[in-house]
């Protein structure tokens, strides 16, 4: 019998770089954003694990940002692909996508490029 892997993905989405988002619908807004990534990955074939979905509730954005941030490299580690979810429109301005990004190609980890049309 063949051991077959889980390929875990880590799914980077927007948080603190959405644009035009009250502070109070910031956390919906992004949990949102990681479910629909997270749903790409999964019908892709492989198992999404999202920072913004396993941390939302633990880690305060605006208190405890570095926190979350370390938290979600940490779980970065332990993944065999990232996919960084560039369709919403202000993926680009996430600097916290960029660390992230920055720190898969540091740790040799492939990047997933999955079409869809999950847009908004």
């Amino acid at each position: 019998m063949s051991k077959m892997t889980m390929r875990l993905v880590y799914v980077a989405t927007p948080y603190s770089g959405l644009r035009g988002v009250s502070e109070i619908n910031r956390p919906f807004l992004a949990r949102k954003i990681a479910k629909n990534a997270c749903e790409m990955v999964k019908k892709a074939g492989y198992m999404p694990i999202s920072p913004v979905l396993a941390f939302s509730e633990i880690f305060d954005e605006q208190k405890d940002r570095e926190h979350a941030l370390k938290a979600g490299l940490e779980l970065l580690s332990h993944c065999s692909y990232a996919y960084f979810y560039d369709l919403h429109p202000d993926s680009h301005l996430s600097e916290g996508m960029k660390k992230e990004r920055e720190y898969a190609r540091e740790l040799g980890i492939t990047e997933l490029d999955l079409d869809g049309g999950f847009g908004f």
